[in-house]
C-alpha cells in the first residue's frame, strides 16, 4: 500500500497469464503485522484489493483477528492479544463475498477511468471487474490520502438497453443506474481517502433507474 494508484494500474496492465500466477498477500512472517501498520484506515482497502485481484491469496495466522505483535518463527508461543472485533467482522464479510464462483471461474478485466478538465483526481482511483454470465462484480479503490472522483466504464458490451442494480457488499446500499450512463459517459463514483466500493452488479428495474437519478452516497460532485 505504499505504491501510487498509477503504479498499481500499470502493474494490473500486465499480461493476465502472468497475473494469474502471482501470490497476493499483505502480511507474512517476515514483515510487520498488517494491523500494526494499516489499521484502521488502509487495512480494509488493502485486503479488498488483494482478495479480488487475479492470482492466489494468502492470509497470515492472526490476520483476521487484527493481531499486531510480529513473532520470530523460532518462538513456540505468543503473547495474548485482544481481538479487533470490527476487523474480524470485516474479514468475515470479505471471505464470504469472494466465495462467489465469479472470482474463481469468471473473467477479470481492468476498467477505464476518466475525469474532467478541472478535476484530474480520477488518477487516484483504480477499478476492476469480474464477470461470468449474469454474475458480475465491480471493485473501485482510492489509493490516496485525498478524496477522488471519476467516471468508470465497465468493459461489458451488453450494458446499453438495460438497467443495472449495484449492491454494496459491505454497506448493503443498493444503487440503480441505466446501462446508457454506465457505458457513456460512465458510472460517476466518488470516494474518500482510502475508501472503496465492492459492488455486486445485477440487472435491475429500467423505470427505477431512470426515476432515481444520482445517488448521493455513491455519486459525488466533481468539484
Amino acid at each position: 500500500m505504499h505504491d501510487t494508484a498509477e503504479t498499481i494500474r500499470q502493474h494490473l496492465q500486465a499480461d493476465l497469464n502472468y497475473q494469474e500466477k502471482l501470490v497476493c498477500f499483505i502480511e507474512n512472517r517476515d514483515e510487520p503485522r498488517a494491523a500494526s501498520i494499516f489499521w484502521p484506515r488502509r487495512l480494509p482497502t488493502a485486503a479488498v484489493t488483494i482478495a479480488t485481484l487475479p492470482g492466489a491469496k494468502l492470509f497470515h495466522q492472526g490476520q483476521f483477528e487484527g493481531l499486531q505483535v510480529k513473532l520470530p518463527v523460532q518462538l513456540g508461543r505468543r503473547p495474548s492479544e485482544q481481538v479487533t472485533q470490527d476487523l474480524q467482522t470485516f474479514y468475515r464479510t470479505l471471505l464470504e463475498a469472494i466465495k462467489a464462483p465469479v472470482f474463481r471461474d469468471g473473467e477479470w478485466r481492468l476498467c477505464e477511468l476518466t475525469g474532467w478538465p478541472d478535476n484530474t483526481r480520477y488518477i487516484y482511483l483504480v477499478a476492476w471487474c469480474w464477470s461470468k454470465g449474469d454474475e458480475r462484480r465491480l471493485i473501485v479503490v482510492n489509493f490516496s490520502e485525498l478524496s477522488a472522483q471519476a467516471r468508470i466504464r465497465p468493459p461489458w458490451d451488453d450494458l446499453v438497453g438495460r438497467a443495472w442494480r449495484m449492491t454494496d457488499v459491505f454497506s448493503g446500499n443498493v444503487y440503480e443506474r441505466t446501462g446508457v450512463e454506465m457505458s457513456d459517459p460512465g458510472l460517476y463514483v466518488g470516494l474518500e481517502a482510502w475508501d472503496f466500493h465492492f459492488l455486486r452488479v445485477e440487472e435491475g428495474d429500467q423505470i427505477a433507474a431512470v426515476v432515481l437519478g444520482p445517488i448521493s452516497s455513491l455519486l459525488h460532485s466533481n468539484q
